[in-house]
């Protein structure tokens, strides 16, 4: 591992908080929590923060008469409604008593996934910051059906991260950060204070315990991984230690740092890069893909195959013939159209179509290479 060398200064951060924390591992929210987090949020002066903060289903299955978190999808999203009004209610007042305003933002997938919607929340949420308000943002549960699901608040927090251009991804967990052994078999280990990517760490992950978690360690590096593609580096610390988060949002050592990449990517192809549902795939034969990887465009000759229904400019996986994602890109024709055309020479296009598209069906600035990632 190296050493943690020219951090970058952090102006903006996006902050993660589990319902572990926030309820002290208790199964009802912790107001002392939430209170210590809003201080140090406001005494970490000039830093910007965006809140993703988990704890609906925790604040409301109780209401319902339910003895723990419900398992059913139907019950953890009407659980969800009921808690999300008692968890924005728990941030306003506690930022209210430091003098800041909070608003609510929800997201689902497909705000993220649609390009035009990704524009309008990144505006949305730079508009807030602009007038010192703190975003909380959270899944949108109680509508969430797994087409449009991110799935859990660190992969939620790295695309937030992304969406408002942020200095630095702070993802808050039950331990101190990323272990080489797991702490519960050797009490006297210590956290890896840094790595160049998420991927050095990919070993050091054990398995979570606790049932209001949805996610774990290997979830925080998938998050973590995605972040730094776009040049956002990422501290995993304890939330439970309030000085390591106020020693985080000032750009200060405590717990894992990971660095972001070295060649980020610019903020179309990051878009690309973090979607987890693209609308369908195209099969591309070892030529194509090597082409490709040469920022060349990928021309109906080297298509195979088609797969999903998509319509022109919706972002598709480009997959070679084992089904290994290679690419994802915005595409230039429908699904239909690039079945009716694969494998010819791009000359061929115009007379098969009866018009003339071009003959690409992805261009290199349209494209993420998903191995240029790391």
């Amino acid at each position: 591992m190296a050493v943690v060398e020219n951090r970058p200064v952090v102006r903006r951060v996006v902050l993660k908080i589990g319902s572990r924390i926030l309820t002290g591992g208790s199964d009802r929210l912790d107001t002392a929590r939430f209170k210590s987090i809003a201080e140090r949020i406001v005494g970490a002066s000039g830093v910007e923060t965006v809140i993703v903060s988990s704890g609906a289903i925790a604040a409301g299955f109780a209401t319902l008469g339910y003895s723990a978190p419900p398992e059913r999808v139907q019950d953890r999203q009407a659980a969800a409604a009921v808690g999300q009004t008692k968890l924005m209610s728990r941030w306003a007042d506690v930022f209210e008593e430091v003098g800041r305003d909070v608003a609510q933002v929800l997201l689902t997938n497909d705000c993220l996934t649609d390009r035009r919607r990704y524009v309008t929340a990144r505006q949305a949420l730079s508009a807030l910051l602009a007038k010192g308000v703190v975003p909380i943002v959270n899944e949108n549960d109680t509508v969430s059906v797994d087409e449009i699901m991110v799935g859990d608040n660190d992969n939620l927090a790295a695309m937030t991260a992304a969406l408002v251009d942020a200095d630095l991804l702070v993802l808050l967990t039950d331990v101190a950060g990323v272990y080489p052994r797991d702490p519960r078999d050797d009490p006297s280990v210590v956290p890896i204070p840094f790595a160049d990517s998420a991927s050095e760490l990919a070993a050091y992950t054990y398995k979570k315990t606790a049932a209001a978690s949805i996610g774990g360690m290997a979830t925080k590096l998938e998050a973590a991984q995605k972040a730094g593609s776009y040049g956002i580096p990422t501290v995993i610390t304890s939330g439970e230690d309030a000085e390591a988060l106020g020693v985080a949002l000032r750009g200060g050592a405590t717990g894992t740092y990971i660095a972001a990449a070295r060649t980020p990517l610019v903020a179309r192809k990051h878009w690309m890069s973090v979607q987890n549902r693209p609308r369908g795939a195209v099969v591309a034969d070892a030529g194509a893909i090597a082409a490709i990887r040469r920022k060349a465009s990928l021309l109906p000759k080297g298509i195979t195959a088609v797969q999903g229904r998509f319509q022109r400019g919706d972002l598709v996986s480009v997959v070679d013939e084992t089904g290994v994602e290679r690419a994802r890109g915005l595409v230039r024709y429908d699904d239909r159209d690039v079945e009716r055309i694969r494998g010819l020479h791009s000359s061929e296009v115009g007379p098969r179509l009866g018009e003339d598209g071009g003959g690409v069906v992805m261009r290199p600035d349209r494209m993420f290479i998903v191995e240029d990632e790391g």
